[in-house]
């Protein structure tokens, strides 16, 4: 299933020569919530590190028509099978990581927050071990955590639905922006996932087979 983008921001930002590619997601719902949320399956599929998976996940609140076949001609990304079960794992560990983070902390002498907050700003943790170390990523990353009600290790999901969003990327690979309703411009996906050596490799086939 493909959302339908709006035309008028799909023609603009061809012209801005941006790479357009059709982008895998699941929309899901959990039992303890009545939000749904977009999760990047390319992601949950070549990335083990869950950090990502968190990051470049985010509300799903759009209206455009979800059609059986992409409105756009583009190059349509298949991901390796990814279930439910593959997601709630990947969300767990870093609950699980958020939990050893805080007990670490509080077995060890505190720290000067200045020194947390300067790492904070002057260098985004890269991975889960990283985050959870800091307790301003830390706790950014049990906000997500509570605002998709996952307080406890007895959520799951209930609704599992792939689509596909057109995603437009810079040829530089410093940019990542999906199109619904209106132009969405991801910088976790331009920090996380573009910079993965395998994804970025998939995406410059394709780009070289479109020249």
């Amino acid at each position: 299933m493909f959302l339908k983008p709006h035309e008028r921001l799909v023609k603009i930002y061809r012209s801005r020569k941006l790479f357009l590619i059709w982008w895998p997601f699941t929309i899901v719902n959990f039992d303890t919530c009545d939000n749904s949320y977009l999760v990047d399956l390319l992601v949950a599929s070549e990335i083990t590190d869950p950090l990502p998976l968190i990051l470049t996940m985010r509300r799903y609140r759009d209206k455009r028509p979800i059609e059986p076949s992409p409105s756009v001609e583009a190059p349509i990304l298949i991901p390796r099978s990814v279930g439910p079960s593959t997601i709630m794992e990947m969300i767990y560990k870093v609950k699980k990581g958020i939990e050893v983070g805080k007990d670490r902390e509080a077995s060890r002498e505190s720290r000067p927050i200045r020194s947390y907050r300067y790492q904070a700003f002057s260098k985004r943790p890269s991975t889960l071990e990283e985050a959870i170390a800091n307790p301003i990523s830390r706790g950014i990353l049990s906000e997500i955590l509570s605002s998709m009600c996952i307080s406890n290790n007895k959520a799951r999901i209930i609704s599992y639905n792939p689509i596909h969003i057109l995603a437009g990327i810079s040829r530089d690979m410093k940019e990542f922006n999906l199109f619904t309703d209106k132009k969405i411009r991801s910088i976790n996906h331009e920090i996380y996932v573009l910079t993965n050596e395998h994804i970025k490799g998939l995406i410059e086939k394709y780009i070289r087979l479109s020249v």
